[in-house]
């Protein structure tokens, strides 16, 4: 079974537009915000990383009154400097707003130019995308139960 990573992101204010939805550029920021957590979670560090292409497919709208989203994020390909990601944003009722898959690159913030991902790296994320937690941590559940793995636990406490 894919492994899963959940974020629960709020819905702000000024997310919204004239139609009184959430705008689709904002779509973008959910799904950084939580590739971001993932990425904390699944390396224990906050690496450096940019996007390289991305797909998005709007399904929902998302209204300020349904107060948050959640963003679950799977790893789907690890290649030496690339990590392909499928994202998905869901509603407070559940409904899927919004479905994206995303390669990101390793990047050397100095040197301005990709690097591959380290042993460790790619050990901790063979372990995400296999639905087991780091090596040496136990499973994670965020704080306020937001990370979850596997993706078959979407338990909440």
């Amino acid at each position: 079974m894919a492994a899963m990573f959940e974020r629960h992101v709020r819905v702000r204010w000024r997310d919204t537009d004239a139609l009184g939805h959430v705008n689709h550029a904002v779509f973008l920021t959910y799904l950084e915000e939580g590739r971001d957590a993932f990425y904390v979670q699944a390396l224990g560090s906050d690496p450096s990383y940019v996007v390289v292409r991305l797909e998005v497919d709007l399904r929902a709208e998302v209204r300020h009154p349904d107060q948050q989203v959640t963003v679950r994020i799977q790893a789907e390909r690890l290649g030496t400097t690339s990590l392909t990601t499928r994202e998905t944003i869901l509603t407070s009722s559940g409904e899927v707003a919004a479905e994206a898959r995303v390669v990101t690159v390793r990047w050397d913030p100095i040197r301005r130019q990709p690097i591959p991902f380290n042993e460790t790296e790619r050990t901790r994320l063979a372990a995400a995308m296999a639905g087991q937690p780091p090596p040496g941590e136990p499973s994670p559940q965020g704080h306020d139960g937001e990370a979850v793995w596997p993706a078959d636990d979407h338990r909440r406490g």
